[in-house]
């Protein structure tokens, strides 16, 4: 068996698709906003705020976990991040 010594290739955050606002999931969960606010539960990842199509739940959720969510009011889904504003920065 060889091993693949390949280049990974990277997708920078401005290019991943699924966390533009509009983005709608395979379960029906639409991205509405990025709240700018960090993750308490994912290191380095940003909470959106998302709705799901079917029950109008609002709820947020990594970045990273968007493209799968499914809602945690009417599809059985992990309780998703507090919607919270951002923390305010020096020059705000």
């Amino acid at each position: 068996m060889r091993a693949f010594y390949g280049v990974g290739r990277r997708v920078k955050a401005s290019a991943a698709r699924t966390t533009i606002p509009g983005f709608v999931n395979p379960n029906r969960q639409e991205v509405m906003s990025n709240t700018g606010a960090r993750s308490a539960s994912f290191a380095g990842q940003v909470i959106y705020k998302l709705r799901c199509r079917d029950c109008q739940a609002e709820y947020g959720a990594n970045g990273c976990d968007v493209h799968h969510r499914r809602c945690p009011q009417c599809q059985g889904g992990e309780p998703g991040e507090g919607l919270r504003e951002p923390a305010a920065g020096l020059f705000e």
